[in-house]
């Protein structure tokens, strides 16, 4: 059985990790990963609309957009004693497909259509759900017969199925607390991360003067609901951690509510935003 291990990120020495399918042959190694790669360059969507009337996760998908450059390229090191790359998929975080080699890097997958994407799985595009997932990896094959995945920081790339999100813009914001008061924040864009990933300018709890600089928070747009994930003092760029919540949305006039809260000395303070589109 040949050895699967996983870069773990350093030029030289790798450890690694043997399989566990034959128990004769569990044995703790450590061998030469030379080459280091990125995927940062890497992007891609799949992005439509879900069936009305349904649970999203019966709802069959309408698809706008497909999309997908995998981009796989080295940062450091050499190719010596390396045979090939192989480029593999998973779906659901499940079985592995194979779907190209290549003797070397730089390399980009490209795809433009929906069946491309399921290819592989023995599923038709119908199948898909909003929240399904691709993962995209590198496999390195050495000369020696030995087989390496790359650590997900350094070699993989994942697309979520989502709903067409446009939410980027200029917005009239209203901040309110969780006691009543309210307060005009002013005329502020929201900025596109990536498709239905998205960044606020300011939070609304921050008054004029603090110490630590207003930094925004980010929220996902998932079919018009708007989720804001936990963020803050673990990313170290809040000086009060900002709590998520998953009950915003989009309303049919285009305009934002998004509910968070800020945790001010321990003790969370809700607000809710509402953001006019301009």
């Amino acid at each position: 059985m040949k050895k699967i291990n996983y870069i773990l990120g350093l030029l030289v020495i790798a450890f690694t990790i043997s399989c566990e399918s034959d128990p004769d042959n569990l044995v703790a190694t450590a061998d030469q990963g030379g080459v280091i790669i990125n995927v940062d360059q890497s992007s891609g969507s799949i992005l439509g609309s879900p069936a009305g009337g349904v649970d999203l996760s019966d709802a069959e998908v309408t698809f706008a957009t497909v999309d997908l450059d995998f981009d796989a390229r080295i940062n450091l090191g050499t190719e010596a004693g390396i045979s090939k790359y192989e480029i593999v998929k998973t779906f659901n975080g499940g079985t592995e497909v194979s779907i190209t080699e290549t003797p070397t890097l730089p390399f980009n997958l490209i795809y433009s259509d929906i069946s491309e994407y399921v290819a592989g799985f023995g599923m038709a595009a119908t199948d898909l759900r909003i929240g399904d997932v691709f993962t995209f990896k590198v496999k390195i094959h050495q000369t020696d017969g030995d087989v390496y995945y790359y650590a997900p920081s350094m070699g993989q790339f994942s697309v979520v199925v989502n709903c067409s999100s446009s939410l980027a813009g200029m917005y009239q914001v209203t901040a309110t607390r969780d006691d009543g008061s309210s307060w005009d924040q002013g005329i502020e864009e929201i900025i596109e991360i990536s498709p239905g990933y998205y960044k606020t300018i300011t939070t609304g709890g921050w008054g004029a003067g603090t110490i630590a600089p207003d930094q925004g928070f980010n929220f996902n747009d998932i079919c018009n609901t708007l989720t804001v994930p936990a963020q803050g003092l673990a990313q170290g760029y809040y000086s009060n951690a900002v709590v998520g919540t998953d009950d915003g949305e989009v309303l049919g006039n285009g305009d934002l509510v998004i509910n968070y809260s800020i945790e001010f000395s321990g003790s969370p303070t809700g607000y809710t935003n509402t953001y006019v589109k301009q």
